[in-house]
């Protein structure tokens, strides 16, 4: 029997508007709700439906050991920016260092979001409403995480991070919503500017920035940084790691510098012989930063 029959008109309607979404090249034929094959252990796949898309949109959440064993307390949540062509689902792995890490006492227990936000989105919401990359996270998953699990729901219980584009969305997060996050840490950030990602992505950039260099450089990491560089000095543990073989390099170099310029503290990594690879950056890198995040997050009392 098909599922999705008459009986539920409502669930029919949104199966065909993401139907729609998808086959008419809208969206870059994007599928939102990507669950893995396999399941890390204490890992559950869940969705929640999001107004900006109109479909259901998957999240990966990891809850740690004492979530069930003490169900009065709330948790810090750390939530993982996947790369340019990914989802919710990619780079599973770092669930289980996150696991392993808390259950040795490396890590304090926190909750470990992996969001989805449009493979191509840059993190951004696109002029036509297509793909509404920062919505989705901003407005949309925060909340609602905060509002189905016990979470410490401020500033000083919330830290984000990410590889690649992924760690561009988390510094562009963190530079323009300081009052959101206390810790972030961009690996391996692709941190183009305007006229770079016009150059190497062209059909990426006219949907979600329509063409317009300028449009893209307001909207930055870059111009984030600036404009809120007074909020940016106090009060956000600021990390940028990459490696020294990697083709993000001289951006990261840049952003160093800037921040430098600024006078904004923060902590700038560079890793010998190590390139554009996740899983090389996490295995050598992944529970430093859960620690980090860790020392920035203000706990309530039991």
């Amino acid at each position: 029997m098909n599922q999705l029959s008459p009986k539920y008109p409502s669930l029919l309607r949104l199966a065909s508007l993401c139907a729609l979404i998808f086959f008419t090249g809208l969206a870059h034929a994007e599928k939102w709700n990507n669950p893995p094959a396999k399941l890390p252990s204490g890992v559950e796949h869940k969705t929640f439906t999001s107004a900006s898309m109109k479909c259901e949109v998957g999240y990966n959440i990891y809850l740690p050991p004492e979530y069930a064993a003490d169900p009065k307390r709330h948790f810090p949540v750390i939530y993982y920016l996947h790369g340019r062509g990914g989802n919710e689902s990619s780079h599973l792995v770092a669930f289980g260092l996150l696991d392993e890490a808390i259950k040795a006492g490396k890590v304090q227990p926190v909750i470990y979001v992996h969001a989805m936000a449009g493979r191509h989105s840059g993190y951004v919401d696109s002029p036509d409403g297509s793909v509404m990359g920062e919505t989705v996270v901003i407005k949309e998953l925060i909340p609602h995480i905060d509002a189905i699990y016990r979470t410490v729901a401020k500033k000083e219980g919330r830290a984000v991070e990410g590889f690649s584009k992924g760690g561009q969305g988390a510094l562009l997060y963190a530079f323009k919503f300081p009052e959101l996050f206390s810790s972030v840490i961009g690996y391996g950030a692709g941190l183009a500017n305007g006229t770079e990602l016009k150059k190497e992505l062209p059909g990426v950039f006219k949907q979600m920035h329509g063409d317009d260099i300028q449009q893209f450089d307001d909207n930055s990491a870059w111009a984030g940084v600036r404009r809120n560089a007074a909020k940016l000095r106090t009060g956000l543990a600021i990390s940028l790691v990459i490696g020294d073989k990697d083709q993000h390099l001289d951006r990261n170099r840049r952003m160093h510098a800037l921040l430098d310029e600024l006078k904004i503290p923060h902590h700038y990594q560079e890793l010998p012989g190590v390139g554009h690879d996740t899983g090389r950056v996490y295995r050598d890198m992944g529970v430093k930063g859960f620690s980090a995040h860790s020392q920035s997050f203000v706990v309530p009392a039991k």
